[in-house]
């Protein structure tokens, strides 16, 4: 039975892996539904996405991995999979400086993506 659910994750993420890659540029905001993949790019990286609405929660796997030339994926993926509950947020951040916001709409009737510009601020000294 545990291979079954290994095998049905594995062809969950291919059929995600096959939708079409937008670039996510910061400021934009991009939505998902429960079950339905979606892939964008996040500078280098490539992140694929999906949430299963479970008890009004948003259960969020996230599969991040570098691209190369001609949009092919290069080695393994790293795979963070967090619960996200309603009108809360989840944050994901990658070492190119950005930020993957995700929030949880009520009743987990949909997810948004909202990419972040990480900013530092170093305090003056005084």
């Amino acid at each position: 039975m545990k291979t079954l659910g290994i095998l049905g994750t594995i062809a969950f993420a291919s059929t995600a892996v096959l939708a079409v890659a937008a670039p996510a540029t910061a400021g934009e905001r991009l939505t998902m539904k429960p079950k339905a993949g979606i892939s964008f790019d996040v500078g280098t990286k490539r992140a694929v996405g999906y949430y299963l609405a479970e008890g009004g929660i948003c259960n969020l796997t996230v599969l991040m991995a570098d691209t190369g030339l001609n949009d092919e994926v290069k080695g393994a993926a790293t795979r963070v999979s967090v619960p996200v509950i309603p009108k809360k947020a989840a944050r994901i951040d990658t070492a190119e400086g950005k930020t993957l916001e995700f929030s949880c709409a009520p009743s987990a009737q949909a997810m948004t993506v909202n990419v972040l510009e990480k900013v530092a601020l170093v305090a003056p000294k005084s």
